[in-house]
């Protein structure tokens, strides 16, 4: 359970800057938190999301071939080990390893044990050999028409069941060596096989990653169309009669590689010898072929996320876990509600118990393959690092675990770490800390910290954007339970960015629904445009907040800024005629991203702002400011000055503005609709304008001249021609 007092807060504080922002905490509390560090050694997480030692991993032996695809264990404890890329068959009795059998093809991807014989399939273009565990005389018993054979299983009859790929088939073959076609699937391979009972066989295929049933005659059904490619494992619980299954999303072969050519041999060549007929006694393996390694699937290639499924004595599939970013390998179930799973790309083996998922512990190479259970101990194989493991009862003498790395956003500087759970008093913990300014920890990082005791405590690791934690337990107690661990950080204190500032147009604002409505006029536009008389209705929805309306002689600036702290930001803004040197205050503590003002106040000329923006609501001890100026406007309250004078047939109208340039003019004639003008010279864009009326057209009537500059100051005259 998560724990977080005021206390761990306080102490926080304390070892912080009182000028920074407000501390913050990370907290590594659930299994998906935990799961995503590394396990060096002798930890384990429960399906609560507790950290806890783990069991006692031993290494039996380590093998000299890469991949150690498969094992089957003999009732007195003896483990059979089929390897690659040497084709090698193994058995570890005592931990004693002793090569037993070496075939032609590289890959032994199955063994089964069946009345004092080992079978054994390799790959590719393979042969199933039967080997005496007695003489070990080995001699083939059948050679599959197939590529590959992925899995072996003993019939309730006695006879052999070998799951095949390309041609999607379960062949059967009897003690003589006699095949059957058992069972043909609408896939590519079938990749696993289980026998369930006297009358109940289950296969899973890859392609369409289905799971089947089969009874004892070769009749079979699916049982589910999973989502993924391919079934890899399939285990039976013998006491319960149920099943579980392990989909993964790979691609396997969907042609058949070419096949080995004779005489290119690795080694010496040795004389060819008369190839073995089914039954013979025993076969040469002198021989050795080139092979194309490439079209030969490699295990654990395969990435992404896996499911597994829990398979009724009726047929009845669910699933019972998934894991998101791991591939799941091989199964070995312990009861009906209970499976482990021995999974890459990080060696880890996961227990699934009442649909709850928990991690049992991890071995040092990545790819764990094949995993089988005896009595209370697992036995697991590995690749990329040939080896067998034994999980044993009994807490591990010694664990190390340690956490992702923790991204702060920003330069942090650490404070305090609390460790809380069960029985964790008196154990003998050791925390380090190291940071660095990478995502990924490396050598740019700093060293770990001296090692710390206790629960709680400072960390000392210097401020960096991220942060890793390290525990190492000796002789840790089977009770002893980890289920929250917390570090307080703080961010460095940063100033405000400023994005953009802009000066709105002119008479433009903003209001609120806060805005009084009485006795305050907006206009909507300006001016009214749809007769001599402008209107003063009221816009609609003007009390939406942040609506855009008009009132002249007010100018508006606004601005967009940002803090990357979080901190919540105010602004002042000061102003000059520019040419002057003092600022005078224009307005202080502005919380929003915009500001209005009268500036029918200010004398015409040309102004310039400035706007502070500060983080001192989140930081008043030390904070920070961001300052622009230069942001000029310009204040014109006074209206153009019109002159007119008649030349021939035409009155010339000159329009003056002092500030700012003339952007519209229009007459009416006898008080009518507005007519618009354009200058002499086709643009209305200067302080100054010319236009021209016609004479004629206004002789004797009364003429009103309209004009208006960029800050809707609005200037009218009467033209009379007699």
């Amino acid at each position: 359970m998560k724990i977080q007092t005021l206390l761990a807060a306080l102490f926080a504080l304390s070892t912080l800057s009182l000028s920074a922002v407000t501390p913050q905490t990370w907290s590594t509390t659930s299994a998906d938190e935990f799961l995503s560090g590394d396990f060096e050694k002798g930890f384990a997480v429960t399906a609560k999301g507790e950290l806890k030692p783990g069991p006692t991993i031993r290494k039996i032996v380590s093998i000299d071939d890469p991949f150690v695809l498969a094992q089957a264990t003999d009732s007195d404890g003896t483990i059979y080990l089929g390897t690659g890329n040497s084709g090698k068959v193994y058995r570890l009795r005592g931990g004693k390893l002793e090569e037993i059998f070496k075939a032609d093809e590289p890959e032994v991807y199955a063994v089964a044990l069946a009345k004092g014989k080992l079978y054994a399939a390799s790959s590719p273009y393979g042969k199933i050999y039967e080997i005496d565990l007695k003489s070990l005389a080995a001699k083939v018993l059948f050679k599959p028409e197939g590529a590959y054979v992925w899995a072996l299983a003993i019939h309730p009859d006695g006879s052999l069941l070998a799951a095949t790929g390309l041609e999607g088939k379960i062949v059967k073959i009897s003690g003589d060596g006699k095949p059957t076609n058992f069972f043909d699937a609408p896939e590519s391979h079938i990749r696993s096989l289980a026998v369930a009972g006297r009358n109940r066989i289950l296969a899973g295929g890859a392609d369409q990653g289905r799971i089947y049933e089969i009874d004892a005659s070769g009749k079979g059904r699916a049982l589910y169309d999973s989502s993924f490619t391919e079934i890899t494992a399939i285990t039976i619980d013998a006491a319960s009669g149920y099943a579980w299954a392990a989909a993964v999303t790979s691609t396997l072969p969907s042609v058949a590689p070419p096949r080995p050519q004779q005489g290119a041999a690795t080694q010496t060549q040795q004389p060819e010898e008369k190839k073995p007929e089914s039954g013979d006694a025993s076969v040469s393996v002198d021989v050795s072929f080139s092979y194309d390694e490439s079209a030969t699937p490699s295990v654990g290639a395969k990435t992404g996320a896996s499911e597994i499924y829990r398979i009724a004595p009726d047929g009845f599939v669910e699933l019972a876990g998934r894991l998101e970013k791991e591939t799941v390998y091989g199964l070995a179930a312990s009861a009906s509600d209970r499976v482990f799973a021995a999974t890459g790309p990080n060696g880890r083996v996961y227990e699934i118990a009442n649909g709850d998922l928990a991690l049992t512990g991890v071995v040092a190479a990545k790819q764990a393959v094949s995993i089988a259970k005896l009595g209370s101990t697992l036995t697991l194989t590995t690749t990329n690092g040939g080896a067998v493991y034994a999980f044993e009862p009994g807490a591990s003498a010694e664990a190390e675990f340690r956490s992702a790395a923790q991204d702060c956003l920003r330069f942090s500087s650490f404070g305090a770490y609390r460790m809380t759970g069960t029985a964790l008093e008196g154990c003998d913990c050791s925390l380090s800390f190291r940071s660095g300014n990478s995502s990924t920890p490396d050598n740019t990082w700093s060293d770990w910290t001296k090692p710390t005791k206790g629960t709680t405590g400072s960390v000392s690791a210097p401020p960096a954007r991220y942060i890793q934690w390290k525990l190492n337990l000796d002789r840790p107690s089977a009770q002893m339970r980890i289920d929250s661990f917390d570090i307080s950080f703080v961010n460095r204190n940063l100033a405000p960015i400023l994005d953009s500032v802009t000066v709105m147009d002119p008479g433009a604002v903003f209001v609120s629904a806060s805005y009084p409505a009485s006795p305050q006029v907006l206009e909507a536009t300006n001016p009214d445009e749809y007769g001599i008389f402008n209107s003063l209705d009221l816009p609609r929805e003007r009390n939406d907040p942040g609506k855009r309306l008009f009132r002249k002689g007010y100018r508006t600036i606004s601005w967009r800024a940002h803090d990357d702290n979080g901190d919540s930001l105010r602004a002042d803004l000061h102003f000059r005629r520019i040419g002057e040197s003092a600022w005078l205050r224009l307005r202080e503590n502005v919380t929003e991203g915009r500001m209005n003002f009268d500036a029918s106040q200010l004398p015409d000329g040309r102004y310039e702002v400035r706007l502070t923006l500060s983080d001192e609501p989140g930081n008043p001890q030390g904070a920070l400011a961001t300052v622009r100026d230069g942001i000029e406007l310009v204040v014109d309250n006074t209206p153009p000055a019109i002159s007119s004078r008649a030349e021939g047939t035409k009155v010339r109208v000159r329009v003056s503005d002092a500030q700012s340039p003339v952007v519209k003019a229009e007459y009416a004639i006898e008080a009518k609709e507005w007519v618009r003008m354009t200058p002499i010279d086709g643009i209305a864009d200067s302080p100054v304008e010319e236009f021209e009326l016609d004479a004629g057209a206004i002789r004797g009537k009364f003429v009103i001249v309209r004009v208006v500059d960029e800050h809707y100051n609005v200037a009218t005259s009467s033209v009379r021609v007699e």
